[in-house]
């Protein structure tokens, strides 16, 4: 039973230490030996976890990059996206989603969510292609695939390559499909805070097409199929090997840890059930969800701030991803779009608060949030 002090002590989003605890030492040992190894760029760690990696999400290629956000600039110049072409991706995600579109000289164009679950419509992406489309990027948002076979029947429709946005679901499933799997590539990124990240910026790239591989390989390393030797302008994107072996120590480790988070959420349902305030989003049939964040809308004018403020005073750091759509952010005014475009999306970014679910919860520390939550919305 908890003490007094422990039932005040701060809960964080993330527990970065409890993860270091429980894997013991072999963190230490890994780095240890990487940093001996003298192999810093790539070798045998990096090729190590791209094979183990794509193996998990059944993919049959894995190419390690230097952040998630790199993944998906990377990923959609293999794909033969160029300058002035369009990409149909979500309004409601990180940024990073439609700015590595715009980063290459594509207009990201933009499909509302289903503000039940945050998750691109498909209906609605159909309505955004166009002419010029060359490309469609829906985002697994929190840990939860997007209708994989619809947006790749779609794909296949409109004869353009998916590209996922599966930053946020490692190991995920839906229908019996893991993010990665479908997509004629994936980008994933391995950010300290995601269910499988390092100690530092890392990402991968999934992809199917052995000549979709080898254009990653130029990319990632100054469009060099050989030292010296540049067919085509690349950049600078490897992953690290001791970010890669840090990765490999957790890979095997990470589905009990999903599990352990999809316990905590079932505990928040069971919690919020019958709230007329709060309302947890909405889990897709036959989702194997990885919740990367645990998402409930808190209706009401004001309400979710309200209620993220009194979290906070009471140690519980709640947040809110993301308080405002892509398409109000300044970078994006160029594209066209304005407020009352995405009502999907902006009803989210008023309402969404995001709530601790790590795999590192105590049974009593779940219920301390969901019961600051109920009390503060009212």
């Amino acid at each position: 039973m908890n003490t007094p002090a422990m039932t005040d002590a701060p809960i964080p989003p993330v527990d970065l230490a409890a993860e270091r605890a429980e894997l013991g030492d072999a963190l230490d040992r890994v780095v240890l030996e990487t940093l001996h190894s003298g192999a810093y760029v790539l070798g045998p760690q990096v090729e190590a976890f791209e094979r183990d990696f794509a193996a998990l999400q059944r993919a049959k290629h894995g190419v390690g990059v230097g952040s998630g956000t790199d993944a998906l600039i990377l990923a959609l110049k293999a794909l033969g996206v160029q300058p002035g072409d369009h990409v149909v991706t979500s309004p409601f995600t990180f940024f990073a989603s439609a700015g590595s579109i715009a980063w290459i000289g594509a207009k990201p164009v933009l499909a509302d969510v289903d503000p039940d679950t945050g998750l691109m419509d498909v209906d609605a992406a159909r309505a955004a292609c166009d002419a010029k489309t060359t490309c469609i990027l829906p985002v697994h948002i929190y840990g939860q695939l997007v209708d994989v076979k619809a947006f790749r029947a779609l794909a296949d429709e409109k004869q353009v390559p998916l590209l996922e946005d599966a930053a946020q679901a490692h190991a995920a499933e839906r229908d019996g499909v893991r993010a990665g799997e479908l997509g004629d590539a994936a980008g994933f990124s391995f950010y300290p805070t995601k269910n499988l990240g390092t100690a530092g910026e890392g990402g991968a790239i999934l992809c199917r097409d052995d000549a979709v591989l080898t254009a990653l390989h130029r990319l990632r390393d100054h469009g060099s199929s050989a030292k010296y030797q540049h067919a085509s302008i690349g950049t600078n994107s490897r992953l690290q090997a001791m970010h890669a072996a840090i990765l490999n120590v957790k890979l095997p480790h990470l589905e009990a840890w999903n599990e352990r988070r999809r316990a905590n959420a079932k505990r928040y349902d069971e919690l919020f059930a019958g709230s007329e305030v709060v309302r947890p989003l909405t889990v897709a049939p036959n989702s194997v969800h990885a919740y990367h964040q645990y998402g409930v809308r808190v209706r009401g004018e004001g309400a979710r701030d309200r209620v993220l403020a009194g979290l906070h005073e009471r140690k519980i750091f709640a947040a809110v991803h993301y308080p405002r759509p892509v398409h109000e952010q300044e970078a994006a005014a160029e594209w066209g779009y304005g407020p009352g475009d995405f009502p999907g999306a902006e009803a989210l970014a008023r309402e969404i608060l995001c709530l601790p679910i790590h795999p590192f919860l105590s049974p009593e520390q779940v219920e301390r949030v969901a019961a600051g939550v109920l009390e503060l919305a009212g």
